[in-house]
């Protein structure tokens, strides 16, 4: 009980941060003070240009949720933070010293120690190699994304900055620098494509993700069996899920329904069935940033929407506010769900018995997947210490890391290492299978050339169109192409 009591308690901060970074405008705006607005001289390393008076660098980085520990000198945030939990006996009553004593190999009894035992991971290593971490707090989604955009403008960066979809749109223009030779082939041969691979451009490696996520299907195993249908059983192509889904819909009455996927006209739909987009050998643009929302390969996937689309209650799959949809599922309402691998988690804690597989293909697909809830760390061109920089990303993708990440159970590590052996299958299967959705045509979600928001806001409304009217499909992605054309070229 008391495990499970702390997996709920790192549930629900890594949900916030996660949920944040679907990139639907929720979760955490950050903080920030004035003195840590972009543009400003304060916003730069102490010391010395980035020197600490010991003559090692000191290097700025921006907190992400998911392990931020607050803002300033990383190892004096660490034993703060460390005694102010033990000693608050209204705030962790059953938190105490020994359960700082992380033991690598075993699952988290403690999971909501999480971003302490990370950070101060983080802050061993670095300090191992004389270089002192200051964090920086910028928030999070559209508030991160102005601030970044102030501070490019500005010539006024941390030496490290974070973010989700709009970090690919920043190596194309050119404000990141890329990783080292030796630095980016280590990557390459050792970490799973989902960590690096939405981030490579011109072949070149200009981000890195710790923990990334990667959407899977996961189903509600009660429904299923009531649709006499295998509950042990995952759909392996697009058309046993429609059967799947219209089975459970007719079982249901209208009490219930088959489900499918978030489609949503915004970042937390497109991040979700733009998998399937990437499945059936379509997506949102090309690699000049041109869209191509009419290719024959999309058209298949938006009719494959519209016919899941039928087996949802009216207006749910399309619906603007996504935790509506998410809800549903929560509740019993949807059987079937493509989501990130957080879903496994909260749905064992909520005390629904589910099943979760890797995406079902189309009838010509391959294997595919988008990035979610990916936190890229990246070095900005005008950073002061880029050598440091470039240690602490490293770090990352240790073992040390990558083993921490492995035992919480939430997330798989991208380390193949560790996420390739026995002991991780057997003790992990599911994110195990998270593991393996990882690897292979794993991407981001695109810049398009000009007016990025605008582009998108076509395609979100010409897809909910097709979902939501007797339109001609092909005519309404036509239409949509012609107009966002008009923006980019």
């Amino acid at each position: 009980m008391l495990w499970k009591k702390m997996h709920v308690m790192f549930l629900s901060l890594l949900i916030i941060a996660l949920l944040a970074a679907c990139g639907s405008g929720g979760g955490n705006t950050g903080g920030s003070k004035a003195a840590n607005e972009p543009g400003t001289n304060q916003n730069q390393p102490s010391g010395n240009d980035g020197k600490s008076s010991e003559g090692g660098a000191t290097i700025t980085v921006l907190n992400e949720g998911a392990v931020g520990v607050g803002v300033g000198v990383l190892a004096d945030l660490l034993e703060k933070n460390k005694q102010k939990t033990i000693t608050d006996e209204t705030l962790n009553p059953r938190i105490t010293e020994e359960d700082y004593n992380y033991t690598p190999g075993q699952r988290l009894q403690k999971a909501g120690l999480f971003p302490y035992y990370y950070q101060s991971i983080m802050s061993e290593k670095m300090q191992s190699k004389n270089i002192t971490v200051k964090t920086e707090d910028w928030g999070w989604g559209e508030p991160l994304i102005q601030k970044q955009t102030a501070g490019f403008l500005a010539k006024n960066m941390p030496d490290i900055i974070v973010g989700e979809t709009q970090m690919p749109g920043f190596a194309q223009q050119g404000l990141l620098e890329p990783f080292p030779d030796d630095m980016a082939q280590e990557i390459r041969d050792n970490v799973a494509p989902a960590a690096w691979k939405p981030m490579e451009y011109d072949g070149k490696i200009y981000g890195f993700a710790s923990q990334p996520g990667v959407s899977s299907l996961f189903w509600n195993k009660d429904l299923v069996k009531q649709a006499g249908l295998d509950p042990d059983k995952a759909p392996a192509t697009w058309d046993e899920l429609l059967a799947n889904v219209q089975k459970v819909t007719e079982a249901g009455k209208g009490k219930f329904y088959g489900g499918g996927v978030y489609a949503g006209p915004n970042a937390g739909g497109y991040l979700r069935y733009g998998t399937l987009l990437v499945i059936n050998g379509g997506g949102f643009a090309d690699d000049q940033g041109q869209p191509v929302f009419n290719s024959d390969a999309n058209l298949e996937t938006v009719q494959f929407l519209k016919e899941l689309n039928a087996n949802h209650p009216a207006g749910l799959m399309a619906n603007t506010n996504e935790g509506t949809y998410f809800d549903a599922f929560k509740k019993g309402q949807i059987a079937y769900l493509i989501d990130g691998p957080w879903r496994a988690i909260e749905s064992s804690q909520i005390g629904i018995e589910y099943g979760m597989s890797q995406i079902p293909l189309s009838p010509d697909g391959q294997a595919g997947n988008i990035t979610i809830g990916a936190a890229f760390h990246a070095v900005p061109k005008d950073a002061k210490n880029k050598e440091a920089a470039f240690e602490y990303i490293r770090a990352m993708y240790s073992e040390e890391i990558q083993q921490l990440i492995a035992d919480t159970g939430v997330r798989s590590p991208v380390l193949k290492s560790i996420a390739e052996t026995d002991a991780y299958k057997a003790g992990y299967p599911e994110m195990y299978q998270h593991y393996l959705a990882m690897s292979g045509n794993v991407q981001g979600l695109p810049t398009f050339a000009k007016e990025d928001s605008k582009v998108w806001q076509i395609f979100g409304e010409a897809v909910t169109k097709v979902l939501m009217t007797k339109g001609d499909v092909q005519g309404i992605m036509d239409e949509a192409q012609k107009r966002a054309e008009a923006i980019t070229k």
